[in-house]
């Protein structure tokens, strides 16, 4: 019988995140555990913030995110259907951020500021991040007192960081500046290199 009841109060949420405006609803899905996303500290804002919104884009809540909370003339189940999906966005967002963070947005009772608020810190934080990346690639050389094979490596780390930060370089280009980073003492190998 606690099943029929359980059965009876959920609704499907699906295609609620694609709407303009909140849609009525007695109760939402329950939402799954969120202890296995990573705990988010001041690194990879991007990585976290699109598993976040996919996780509350799937179970149809993200209209917390996107709206904010309806005017007293609206309808009650309206009300009551976002004032619940603004609870389990606030809840998921807060308990994946790391606890200095926590301090600073628990005060914040909607989804929607909290999620502004830290596009707002951590995207401008990341335009910063990509001149270092940019800084650190057009700085890297190669050198003859280290292995090959590592220093192939660290080009490799730096094209993939470059790509992460949303740069990323064509195949040809890359090959292109590996070259010319080769030490001074592979210059024939590099002008042989630039010739085929």
């Amino acid at each position: 019988m606690a099943n029929n009841t359980d059965t009876e109060n959920t609704t499907d949420t699906a295609n609620i995140g694609a709407t303009t405006a909140p849609v009525a609803l007695p109760y939402a899905r329950s939402f799954p555990d969120v202890s296995n996303i990573e705990i988010f500290a001041n690194k990879n804002f991007k990585r976290w913030q699109e598993r976040i919104f996919s996780m509350f884009d799937i179970h149809g809540v993200t209209h917390a995110l996107l709206h904010p909370q309806s005017s007293a003339d609206t309808d009650n189940k309206i009300v009551e259907s976002w004032q619940h999906t603004n609870k389990v966005c606030r809840h998921t967002i807060l308990q994946t951020i790391s606890n200095e963070l926590f301090d600073m947005y628990c005060s914040y009772k909607e989804a929607k500021y909290i999620w502004e608020a830290l596009i707002k810190k951590f995207t401008t934080e990341d335009a910063t991040k990509q001149k270092f990346v940019v800084e650190k690639f057009y700085q890297w050389q190669m050198r003859d007192d280290k292995e090959m094979n590592v220093q192939i490596n660290e080009f490799q780390k730096l094209l993939e960081d470059l790509k992460a930060e949303g740069m990323a370089l064509p195949e040809k280009f890359a090959a292109g500046v590996l070259i010319e980073k080769l030490p001074d003492s592979w210059s024939d190998y590099k002008n042989n290199l630039k010739h085929k």
